[in-house]
């Protein structure tokens, strides 16, 4: 059985060399071997052959994915911690993780060659483009049947937050039409080097089969259009947002204008999009 990354080893792989974390890169390195222990747990329960982990950093996670999946693609920005996880790996005779040094932002998720084997995506994924990473694989990886991912607390809980909630927000929205999202645990700060300062979460999704945006695109762009252009404003009234053509499509559904986006029920949406659709005035093509 694996063993976690200490303190002690990254203070010497790392700390001692003059390496320091970057803000920029949202480099907090795991330092709890329970912690990462569990999330590879929660990774392997579906019994996928590969996992693809973004921000490997300095191998906390990544030893105990190898211990639980045939194949694992580490996918790391920073060159520096490439060299360093490849040592660590050579060091425990780890052979079944291919380091590769990318932005996950940037990565070909939709490359033919990953496509032939179901996967999870795993990571404690940077705070500023968590959200992008996770549309990005939603949308284009169709191969990636789950996700088990830390995000900031507050993220979570907007992933979390069913349609409908006074905490419903366009991301969450948007992300409930490709996938199902639960909470796995929470992860205190003080288990990281450096401590953020703020809690998180990771939380897990799993893809929705034959979802809108594949049985029918057209849909699916004015769904994500009206989300997004109602919750750009989400404190004021649908009347005030929508144009009168479009309010009035709205209220022939039976759907008061006069409510506001968290109030919306998935049903609603999906009815309001679709009579958009009907009425020639969806998405601007």
């Amino acid at each position: 059985m694996a063993t976690g990354v200490s303190k002690s080893e990254l203070q010497r792989r790392l700390f001692s060399k003059g390496f320091e974390p970057s803000r920029a890169l949202g480099q907090n390195f795991l330092v709890d071997a329970n912690i990462a222990r569990k999330i590879a747990s929660e990774a392997a329960a579906g019994q996928l052959p590969r996992a693809i982990e973004i921000g490997p950093g300095a191998g906390s996670l990544t030893i105990f994915l190898a211990e639980s999946f045939e194949q694992v693609l580490a996918i790391e920005a920073d060159r520096a911690l490439v060299a360093e996880l490849q040592s660590l790996l050579m060091d425990r005779q780890i052979v079944n993780v291919d380091v590769v040094n990318g932005d996950a932002l940037q990565f070909d998720f939709v490359h033919a060659d990953l496509a032939l084997l179901p996967t999870v995506l795993v990571g404690n994924l940077p705070y500023n483009i968590a959200s992008q990473i996770i549309l990005r694989v939603l949308e284009h990886a169709w191969y990636v049947e789950s996700m088990v991912v830390m995000v900031q607390a507050e993220m979570a809980d907007r992933l979390l937050a069913p349609a409908g909630s006074r905490n419903s927000s366009a991301f969450g929205v948007h992300v409930a039409l490709m996938a199902r999202t639960r909470s796995v645990l929470t992860v205190p700060s003080s288990v990281f080097i450096p401590s953020p300062k703020v809690a998180s979460k990771v939380i897990r999704l799993d893809r929705i089969r034959d979802p809108i945006s594949v049985v029918d695109p057209c849909l699916y762009a004015t769904l994500i259009w009206v989300i997004k252009t109602t919750f750009g404003h989400r404190r004021q009234m649908l009347r005030r947002v929508l144009s009168s053509e479009q309010s009035s499509v709205v209220a022939s559904l039976g759907i008061e204008v006069t409510r506001r986006p968290e109030s919306l029920l998935m049903e609603e949406w999906i009815a309001i999009a679709q009579g958009l659709e009907e009425a020639g005035i969806g998405a601007p093509r």
